[in-house]
């Protein structure tokens, strides 16, 4: 299983990634930003469909990507709500048939009731 998260900053900003292992990629944005940070929505599927959204998201939202000296990232501009994306990709999994569902809500690497999905 591979996996999409959505990820708020604590300004509000509206993020998003893939990852193999979302306890590990977890960790990481706590390490950077020295507190407990939660994936707001966590999605589970196969990697192509994973993949493919993250690549879908990336094109439909080319104009609202957050650059920072013309390095493009996993980041959108103000004007679009980690509600708004998290709105597109169940919109996109349910027009495509992705196998992908939202498999957490909240989740952060702290959470014991997720080690069983993820092993």
């Amino acid at each position: 299983m591979y996996y999409l998260y959505l990820i708020q900053s604590p300004k509000g900003r509206a993020g998003f990634g893939i990852a193999k292992n979302p306890q590990s990629r977890n960790r990481d944005y706590v390490a950077h930003c020295g507190d407990i940070v939660n994936f707001p929505y966590l999605y589970g599927g196969t990697i192509a469909h994973i993949k493919k959204i993250e690549n879908v998201i990336k094109e439909q939202y080319i104009d609202n990507i957050w650059h920072i000296e013309d390095r493009p990232l996993e980041w959108l501009n103000n004007n679009i709500s980690v509600d708004q994306l998290k709105d597109y990709v169940d919109t996109l999994i349910e027009e495509r048939h992705y196998r992908v569902k939202l498999i957490a809500k909240n989740y952060n690497f702290t959470q014991d009731v997720f080690n069983d999905l993820l092993t």
